[in-house]
């Protein structure tokens, strides 16, 4: 895989976590000459707000652990990447009412930045702290991304946006332990390591810190101020402030205590009309899907897209994996099908990964975006419920866009 002059030297993203510090401290145990990076994805002085958890921080302690292990460390100011590659696409989503999965585009600007710099060391070799396996293919000699050991810690999901040029260099140097094992390894590393605190959020999306860092990348009037409205009645309920405030999904809902507005706390929000600023609100239970539409599918190599496939989707980190149908189609669609009605409702441009198994030894097989889901058929596509169930309202069904036809050739 790599030429001999290369073979000790790898470069190993540091972030001072107890992860990052063992994965290097075995790295070096192997006999590999480390070198530790550390990315600043943020300008001096700027705030990290919902991603203070996973940007380096204090890079004086990264480079106290380095010292400790005996490795050279380098910060690396990968600010304009990231703005480009995650910041302005997350703010972009949410002014379109949508959703986004910042940490997986994250993994990917790391591992470009470390690839980029290994090239000044003379060599092609990396590593992170992921829980996941890297295995070559000895028939095609393509590399495939597995799920970890650990199938609890298991992070291929955040890693599945990763291309062969990618995979062919990287070091996973936890991808046959577990989190338990590493932190009785940590023990024997004498250093302060940088807490990661966890998230008291579902999901980084609904920090509310991100509407403060969507307000400092974009202009006001981007920011659509409008209504919400009970989408089953259609009844107007109160004003908003910008949409950049809320997500599909969010419930509990509380506004101006003053105005005595009162909002069913079993409602969530089930739709954001972006271009005209309005918000509608149901009850979840109401919702559901059979197939997805989904964009930018981004294929294992040598994956067969002549045919449908049996598969198992995950549409979270920490989500289940789902028996499905998937239809690969032109210009990097496809067609999620399930054979029962689920309940609820996925979001635009929420990330999902395909697996071969469902549990241990399953590697990822691709990636994609949601579009639309809900409930297709021939003609026409539902992917709320029905406000009403008479014919004045299946009269209106002809209206609705074929969201379907993008996928017929």
């Amino acid at each position: 895989m790599i030429e001999k002059a290369n073979t000790k030297t790898v470069l190993i993203a540091m972030t001072g976590g107890i992860e990052s510090t063992v994965a290097a401290y075995l790295l070096k145990k192997q006999g590999y000459k480390c070198i530790g990076i550390g990315l600043q994805l943020f300008a001096e002085g700027e705030e990290s707000g919902p991603f203070a958890d996973v940007a380096v921080l204090d890079l004086n302690k990264i480079k106290n652990i380095c010292n400790y292990l005996d490795i050279p460390f380098y910060a690396v100011n990968a600010a304009d990447i990231f703005t480009d590659k995650v910041l302005d696409p997350l703010v972009g989503r949410i002014l379109s009412g949508q959703t986004f999965e910042p940490l997986v585009f994250l993994n990917a600007v790391l591992v470009d930045v470390l690839l980029e710099k290994a090239k000044k060391f003379q060599t092609t070799l990396i590593a992170t702290a992921h829980y996941a396996k890297v295995l070559k293919n000895q028939k095609t000699g393509s590399y495939e991304l597995m799920v970890a050991n650990d199938l609890e810690h298991d992070q291929s999901y955040s890693l599945a946006r990763l291309e062969q040029r990618h995979l062919e260099n990287l070091i996973l140097p936890l991808s046959e332990i577990r989190k338990k094992e590493v932190e009785k390894i940590s023990e024997l590393i004498k250093v302060e390591f940088i807490p990661r605190v966890k998230s008291k959020y579902a999901h980084i999306m609904h920090d509310p810190r991100m509407s403060k860092l969507v307000e400092a990348r974009s202009p006001k009037d981007l920011r659509r101020t409008g209504n919400i409205y009970d989408y089953t009645t259609d009844a107007s309920i109160c004003e908003h402030q910008g949409i950049h405030h809320y997500y599909v999904g969010q419930s509990n809902l509380t506004f101006d205590k003053k105005k005595e507005i009162q909002i069913d706390p079993l409602k969530q929000i089930i739709s954001i009309v972006s271009y005209k600023g309005n918000i509608f609100i149901d009850y979840p239970n109401r919702l559901k899907y059979k197939e997805i539409i989904v964009t930018g599918f981004s294929p294992a190599a040598n994956l067969d897209m002549s045919l449908p496939m049996m598969c198992y989707v995950k549409m979270s980190p920490k989500g289940e994996k789902i028996p499905c149908r998937l239809y690969l189609k032109n210009n990097n669609m496809a067609l999620v099908e399930f054979d029962d009605v689920r309940p609820g409702l996925l979001v635009a441009g929420q990330f999902l990964v395909f697996y071969t198994r469902q549990l241990d030894k399953g590697k990822v097989i691709g990636s994609a975006l949601v579009e639309a889901s809900g409930m297709f058929d021939e003609w026409s596509y539902n992917t709320l419920p029905d406000k009403k169930e008479d014919a004045d309202e299946e009269n209106n069904e002809s209206s609705k866009p074929n969201h379907l036809d993008k996928l017929r050739f």
